[in-house]
């Protein structure tokens, strides 16, 4: 192979290839950035041998011919060469393809993301004399011949260095060689290729027109005269296209591309009946195994059927429709497509979705006619047999449903409320019995009183009871969603009894929709089961255990569980129901499936979506067999107002349900697999049908201008990736719940903060004076701090003469128009407002200059040491404006491709839009681009709203609270800034209950550092008190980043002889409670300070010799539950090595340990029977474990200690010239509790 700074890509091309071959021989073109460093450490440490050689470019035949002469000079010892380039990984899926090798040489399947595939030669024997040929587009031409070796193929992830300016390159080198070789058909062919890929459209057009004219080699012939006709719909000309697809195809009919472009230009132009004449030829071509070049996998595997599914949806022909319901459906359930086309095909289910009587014409339904109480209305039944009786478990609600089906409506605003009530129906549906099903006796109090009582229950029997599997969410403060499982006693009164909670392992989530089964076991006994989820089936037990878990043949995440499983046709049936949020109706609806499981519990069987009685949301949560054991029972609800039941003949049920391995394609085949038949997997497609919000299906969108698409990757809208990537963005009215709900989705920034901040990123800002009277006082405030957390600061404006007064408080003044022309800036000014031009200056500034932007009313409260490729953070509300990324803190590096994108994109929006409204470049272009294909990579960059919009645009009134009182907000350590969302900013008076906008205003004293306010504190911690021991700069270094996240620090100290009177918390309480805003101080002493306990401030007496008080005091506290400890006590190394030994379990993991004055110790104790403490840490920390006397078992703990620091007393450095007076013990993550 042949490379050049290529860093980015190598680990994972030669990690491919690593374990299959002896040797290698690599030649390096010029590489400037470790190339040449990391492929001999690479191989040197797997004891690979190998030759990196260095020669310059001219052209790729020159560079991998030459590269290729080293290799036959080797020495080294190999029968074949294996061709490889940086940007490609090997695939190999018979590990012994390599004793398969005998012939000359071999081709190997290329396949790219775009669903384009061809062959390629990759492999030659030594001796068989392979050469390159062509300057770019070279081919290796392998004296003998080459066979297809299916064993292996290669991913081309087309990442390499060289495609920053490879098109117009490309183009280069061949215009220098068709002057030298004016017929080679070859060079024309990548002439036109290259042409394309730069966007030279009408060239390429001209250059395809030529090689296809040419002859020569029919499959390159062919593809030119294709590709030519793309051109010319691109351009307009649609009958030129019209006319070329069609020679196209009639010059090679065994390949189905061009009738995928025909059936897709007639559908765009809607044509649908044109369109399905040439999808249905297409769908007759299999796929030409025989052909090698520019295979678009895509179209044979989904293209064709996507379009036939969407135009045959307005067939007339009622037997053509119903195919494009099969095909639609196999499309939505295949495994072995793109997310895109699955999830388009889904979603277009809802135009084919018929009534349940259209399927099932025995399908009746009638009321249930049961009167609810007043105030509530009858909701989800769910109906069940108990021997020969039919019993219903009748929900009633207190609320009603918005129109968009997502809103709930209490009257007064009330909790959410269910009742429910126990039905006996005779055969015919009356009611013979009706009473309330009461809560358990034993119910504790709500924890949570939003949402009450036992929803949606399931009725089931079992041993020869009734009982019901529901959600509940008041049993937790957060208001999780729990599966409850109770019996329902008919004793004097229907109450719940023998309740429990179900909790399955993992990571907690919202529990729903759990579907019961009872099973019969060995001896008559019954056994409980629960499916948990369709895709992967998992069967749980009666306590939530999972039993089995497999995946399906078919996709179906979006099954969500819906009544009880009953015994049919020896498996087991359910109905399950789907949610689809139709964007153009802002509404939600639901479709229903029978499901089928084997005995195994393996999902087997599925039926087409159907609604009962008309599209909205229809809840089934019963299915039963009917007395007379010919017809089934279902119980369903609609608009969580009306309660229904149905009868349906089993029969009916039967003929709907179709096996999952082989489902109907309404292709030219009867049935079509839908897992995998290779290891190749999907391929993604790189151009596919759009569907738009308008209610018509697969209709595409008008192409954006100058070629921008920021069309929604995987054809889903903005709403719903952003909702995928962030479900938590769903329920943002509780600010404790989604602060929790986004932890997990922010746990991966942490390898990209850097514990080092002595290079921090430079911060950019943007300010225009627009009064000469304006105070500047958030431009203050937000500059001030961002200086004081240590970034250099930059601030770019059109006047920056207006601006000096920032210069002397250390922030660089630029003028803006370096970056772009002051005309430029009048004149987006002039035609929208500061704040438009503003989001367009960002992508400009960050593209050619990099680093941070951070808007100027962004208050950082501590360095923000961020080494991404990029940042953006979203905010909590305004997904209705398709606001979900918020542009106030963006962080790329200098020439991003995405920076420049949105750039040119803000630009072509401003001369092109008819309206320019806030945002329209700003937040929705920045979230419609990340949505989009071509930014989809840097939705692994966007974060949670937590560390800069904690409270929302919508909140600012938060700010007029005390900092105490918005803990649900800011008590987290992922807080690095606020954002004011411009709120109001007047001085406000301090001290305790003053606003937070007075400390954000004022940041220096709002937040001032640790070591500054340690100052304003009797205690020896600071600079100038007692010893003056200035320990308060350690903690400030240490502790700045969790200022907000601390909640409780303990600190030990040991007054010794204090009155009553004199028995007051310790000076450095107060500083605590003030430097971590949302924190308690427990404090150890040997006096009783327990008068003085609060909310914030926790007092043990305890005594630091004495072991059995130290384990009282764990004892009272949780394990892990400290955030820091500070050992400001005895100093004895005996009490100091005590404490360690019994408190170190209280430490949260990553939490600080901290022992004060190791260099003062109290006379009478025994150097041979205790070691000094800060001997024995200097020993754990240099070797390990202590070397010295260690009665107490420290050293035991060693493997808890991740970090072991030493610090100063700057008062004993300057009196005894004593260093390392402070210990800091930073606690390992994961450590368990020892005691």
């Amino acid at each position: 192979m042949i490379v050049k700074n290529e860093m980015a890509n190598l680990e994972r091309c030669l990690g491919a290839v690593a374990g299959h071959i002896d040797c290698w021989v690599i030649g390096d073109t010029g590489s400037t950035d470790g190339t040449q460093d990391f492929i001999r450490s690479f191989f040197a440490a797997r004891n690979l041998p190998g030759e990196l050689h260095e020669f310059p470019f001219h052209n790729f035949e020159q560079a991998r011919n030459a590269a290729l002469d080293h290799a036959y000079a080797s020495p080294l010892a190999y029968d074949y060469l294996l061709f490889d380039d940086a940007d490609m990984e090997l695939v190999v899926e018979d590990p012994g393809f390599r004793q398969q090798l005998d012939g000359p040489g071999y081709r190997l399947l290329q396949r790219s993301d775009s669903g384009l595939a061809y062959w390629n030669t990759r492999l030659a024997r030594r001796n068989a004399g392979a050469r390159y040929h062509g300057v770019t587009h070279e081919y290796l031409d392998v004296p003998g011949g080459v066979q297809e070796l299916r064993s292996a193929w290669y991913k081309d992830h087309a990442s390499g260095s060289n495609r920053v300016d490879k098109f117009e390159r490309d183009a280069r080198l061949l215009l220098e060689a068709l002057e030298k070789d004016p017929e080679n058909q070859r060079y024309w062919f990548y002439l036109a290729q290259s042409y394309r890929d730069a966007g030279r459209t009408a060239e390429a057009a001209v250059a395809y027109a030529k090689r296809a004219a040419m002859g020569g080699w029919d499959e390159e012939a062919w593809n030119a005269r294709l590709q030519g006709a793309r051109c010319l719909r691109k351009l307009g000309d649609e009958p030129g296209f019209i006319g070329e697809a069609l020679i196209a195809f009639n010059q090679r009919p065994q390949r189905a591309e061009p009738l995928y472009d025909l059936a897709r230009f007639y559908r765009d132009k809607g044509m649908n009946h044109a369109s399905v004449l040439f999808s249905e030829a297409g769908l007759a071509i299999n796929r030409p195994e025989q052909d090698i070049l520019f295979l678009e996998d895509y179209v044979y595997t989904t293209g064709l059927l996507e379009e036939f599914a969407i135009a045959a949806n307005y067939a007339r022909d009622p037997a053509l429709k119903d195919r494009g319901f099969a095909a639609c459906n196999w499309l939505a359930l295949n495994r072995t497509i793109a997310n895109g086309p699955r999830e388009l095909a889904w979603s277009n289910l809802f135009f084919y979705v018929q009534p349940a009587k259209t399927m099932m014409p025995s399908f009746n339904a009638r009321p249930i006619g049961f009167t609810a109480p007043d105030g509530y209305r009858s909701s989800n039944p769910s109906v069940a047999r108990l021997g020969d009786q039919i019993v219903l478990l009748q929900r009633t609600v207190n609320y009603t449903l918005a129109e968009d089906n997502l809103q709930y409506d209490t009257p007064g605003g009330v909790p959410v409320h269910t009742r429910n009530f126990l039905l006996r129906l005779s055969d015919e549906f009356v009611i013979q019995s009706a009473s309330e099903v009461l809560p358990p006796a034993d119910m504790p109090q709500p924890a949570n009183d939003r949402v009450l009582g036992f929803e949606d229950m399931r009725l089931f029997a079992w041993r020869d009871a009734l009982w019901g599997v529901s959600c509940v969410r008041e049993l937790t403060e957060e208001g999780w969603c729990e599966q409850i499982v109770a019996r329902l006693d008919e004793g004097a009164s229907c109450r719940l009894t023998d309740w429990r909670v179900l909790r399955p392992a993992g990571p907690r989530v919202h529990e729903k929709n759990w579907m019961p089964q009872v099973k019969p076991g060995t001896a008559g006994a019954e056994t409980l089961r629960f499916i948990y989820l369709c895709d992967p089936t998992r069967t749980v037990d009666a306590w939530g255990s999972t039993l089995i878990e497999s995946p399906p043949a078919i996709a179906a995440q979006s099954f969500r569980g819906g009544t009880q499983l009953i015994a049919f046709a020896g498996g087991w049936l359910a109905l399950i129901h789907e949610v689809q949020w139709r964007t153009a109706e802002k509404r939600r609806y639901y479709l229903h499936r029978f499901v089928w499981f084997d005995e195994a519990n393996s999902l087997r069987k599925v039926s087409r979506p159907f609604f009962f009685d008309k599209k909205g949301v229809e809840f089934a949560a019963g299915l039963a067999w009917h007395p007379d054991e010919r017809r089934l029972l279902i119980s369903y609800s609609v608009t969580d107002s009306q309660s229904w039941i149905a009868t349906v003949d089993e029969a009916e049920v039967r003929s709907l349900l179709e096996d999952v391995d082989s489902l109907p394609s309404g292709g030219a085949g009867a049935a079509s697999r839908l897992t995998p038949a290779s290891g190749h997997g999907p391929t993604e497609a790189g151009s596919k049908p759009d569907r738009a919000d308008d209610g018509t299906m697969g209709a595409t969108n008008q192409a954006p201008p100058q070629g921008e698409d920021l069309g929604p990757g995987g054809m889903k809208s903005t709403d719903e990736i952003f909702h995928e990537l962030a479900p938590f963005l769903r329920e943002v009215d509780s600010p404790p719940q989604r602060r929790e709900r986004s932890r997990q989705f922010d746990a991966r920034i942490s390898r990209f903060l850097s514990r080092d901040d002595t290079a921090l990123a430079q911060i950019n800002c943007f300010y225009q004076v627009m009064s000469d009277k304006a105070e500047h006082r958030t431009l203050i405030a937000a500059t001030t701090s961002m200086r004081a957390a240590g970034h250099p600061v930059r601030v770019w404006s059109y006047a920056p003469e207006k601006l000096e007064f920032l210069v002397a408080r250390g922030i660089e003044v630029r003028n803006a128009d370096d970056v772009m022309p002051r005309a430029l800036f009048e004149r987006i000014v002039a035609g929208s407002e500061i704040r438009y031009f503003s989001d367009i200056f960002r992508y400009a500034l960050l593209y050619e200059h990099g680093g941070l932007w951070m808007d100027c009313d962004v208050i950082l409260l501590r360095a923000f040491p961020f080494r991404g490729d990029h940042f953006f953070n979203l905010q909590w509300r305004g997904s209705h404006k398709g606001h979900f990324v918020c542009g106030n803190v963006i962080y790329a590096k200098p020439y991003s491709s995405h920076l420049r994108a949105l750039y040119e994109l803000s630009i072509s929006r401003f001369h092109d839009a008819s309206g320019k409204e806030f945002g329209d470049i700003g937040p929705k272009l920045l979230s419609d681009y990340i949505a989009s294909d071509a930014g989809a990579e840097l939705r692994e960059w966007v974060f949670s709203p937590m560390f800069f919009n904690t409270i929302d645009w919508n909140e600012i009134d938060r700010f007029e609270k005390p900092i105490g009182d918005l803990a649900d907000y800011l008590n987290d350590d992922r807080v690095f800034g606020i954002h004011l969302w411009t709120a109001r900013n007047e001085a406000r008076l301090g001290g305790e209950g003053a606003p937070l906008i007075s400390a954000l205003i004022d940041p220096l004293a709002g937040f001032s550092s640790l070591t500054k306010l340690a100052d304003q504190f009797p205690t020896d911690k600071n600079r100038h008190t007692g010893n003056r021991h200035s320990y308060a700069r350690v903690y400030d270094r240490l502790l700045s980043s969790r200022r907000l996240a601390v909640k409780r620090i303990m600190e030990i100290i040991q007054h010794r002889g204090a009155g009553i009177e004199d028995r007051t918390a310790p000076a450095s309480v107060g500083l605590w409670q003030k430097y971590f805003p949302f924190s308690q101080v427990v404090g150890v002493d040997l006096n009783d300070l327990s008068h003085l306990n609060n909310d914030r401030f926790r007092s043990f007496v305890g005594d630091q010799s004495r072991p059995e008080d130290l384990r009282k005091i764990a004892a009272k506290l949780e394990p892990e539950s400290l955030d820091v400890v500070i050992d400001d006590g005895s100093h004895t190394s005996f009490g100091e090595q005590l404490t360690l030994r019994e408190l170190f379990s209280l430490l949260k993991p990553s939490g600080w340990y901290f022992i004060e004055d190791l260099d003062w110790q109290p006379p009478g104790e025994d150097a041979s029977k205790i070691t000094l403490t800060k001997t024995l840490l200097r020993e754990i920390k240099e070797q390990g474990s202590a070397r010295s006397v260690d009665p107490l078992g420290v050293s035991a703990l060693a493997g808890q200690f991740a970090e072991i620091l030493f610090f100063d007393s700057h008062y004993e450095l300057n009196r005894a010239k004593l260093m390392g007076g402070l210990v800091a013990i930073r606690k390992g993550a994961g450590t368990g509790d020892t005691r």
